[in-house]
């Protein structure tokens, strides 16, 4: 299994934004140093769930900073952008990387953030669809119209540049839907898997194998396809001893409040949806403790496939030389377990058939 840092820090004021862009990018260096693979940028806007809000830019500085981490996109939310005008920028961004790019996409969801660009959340899975096709032509074609209930136009010549990787860089495809994981396995995308237990995962990696299988996909396509799949996980590494929910209890509340803000539009969460948020936020979502219970709470992922794991040290304004200290012991002491570890043949199938069983054993 390899390791990427995931970039979303949230931002609590105008006066810090600066600092906490400056910040992230001093972590991306560090992790570099330490050995990490990959750095991921996503998109949030407006509500202060993010400090940086526009992945293409920042993964652009990153590209020349930081000559050896692959980058990648978790995920651009493509209703935001123009699909002709976003191959342009991934082009220009994979050839100033030097083929290092991963574009992964999705569709959003978040309110408040449709609502700033003047566009219709309810839409957004039919602006996806048409925004892939006219991408496809313009990775692929000269001289082409495109017509379509968002965007319509006409390109006389090609998209200039082209990419380092043909015909395009490495998709990905953030999704949690059979249907999509299914398309994304048949096209030979790479998925990008939420924070889930592996009873749920184990269905959709399955799923995603089987299709590339049935696609008759060649091997060097598969392999590029796994090589970029991954699981993104909320990281904090304590210090041995370390009373990580004293220390980062703060820290918690305020990513949770951000996060209901961003995703959901809620901007006072009452005190008792705040503590059950916060239930299943602690179960699900964050994974906390020593360098051993990472270990024990993290390997499954590497046994069962998972090639990649997105590691996101950075949130609810926890301060940086804290987000530096819990890499620092990350990169020291689970990073070579999870290296080491070799997926489990067949375990993807146990997990499943283990998991119908129960269904089929469920009281009524």
């Amino acid at each position: 299994m390899r390791v990427g840092f995931y970039i979303n820090p949230q931002t609590p004021s105008p006066e810090d934004d600066g600092r906490i862009i400056d910040e992230v990018l001093g972590q991306v260096d560090l992790a570099e140093q330490i050995g990490f693979d990959d750095v991921w940028v996503t998109e949030h806007a407006f509500t202060g769930y993010n400090a940086y809000s526009d992945p293409l830019m920042l993964a652009t500085a990153i590209s020349q900073r930081n000559r050896k981490l692959r980058i990648g996109f978790s995920v651009a939310v493509v209703p935001y952008h123009h699909p002709i005008r976003f191959v342009t920028q991934c082009n220009l961004l994979d050839r100033l990387s030097g083929g290092r790019l991963v574009i992964g996409i999705g569709a959003g969801n978040s309110p408040d953030e449709f609502r700033g660009y003047g566009l219709p959340v309810n839409e957004r899975h039919a602006m996806m669809d048409e925004f892939l096709a006219i991408c496809e032509q313009a990775w692929t074609q000269e001289n082409f119209r495109y017509e379509g209930k968002y965007w319509s136009g006409e390109v006389r010549g090609r998209v200039i540049p082209s990419p380092v990787q043909r015909p395009h860089p490495q998709l990905a495809w953030g999704t949690t839907t059979m249907e999509t994981i299914v398309r994304a396995g048949r096209l030979g995308w790479s998925l990008l898997i939420g924070p889930q237990h592996e009873s749920i995962v184990a269905p959709r990696l399955q799923a995603y194998a089987r299709a590339m299988d049935e696609a008759g996909l060649d091997e060097a396509t598969k392999a590029r396809a796994w090589l970029n799949t991954g699981q993104l996980r909320q990281i904090y590494c304590a210090a041995p001893g370390e009373d990580w929910r004293d220390t980062i209890g703060p820290y918690i509340e305020t990513y949770i409040r951000k996060s209901a803000l961003a995703n959901s539009g809620i901007d006072d969460l009452p005190k008792e949806d705040l503590e059950k948020r916060k239930e299943g936020y602690l179960k699900n979502w964050l994974i906390a403790g020593t360098a051993d219970e990472l270990i024990e709470r993290l390997t499954p992922a590497a046994r069962m496939g998972i090639a990649h794991l997105m590691c996101w040290f950075t949130f609810g304004h926890m301060p940086d030389w804290q987000v530096r200290q819990s890499m620092l012991r990350f990169a020291a002491d689970v990073v070579p377990v999870l290296a080491a570890t070799k997926p489990e043949p067949g375990l993807v199938d146990r997990i499943v058939a283990e998991g119908a069983q129960a269904e089929a054993w469920r009281p009524r």
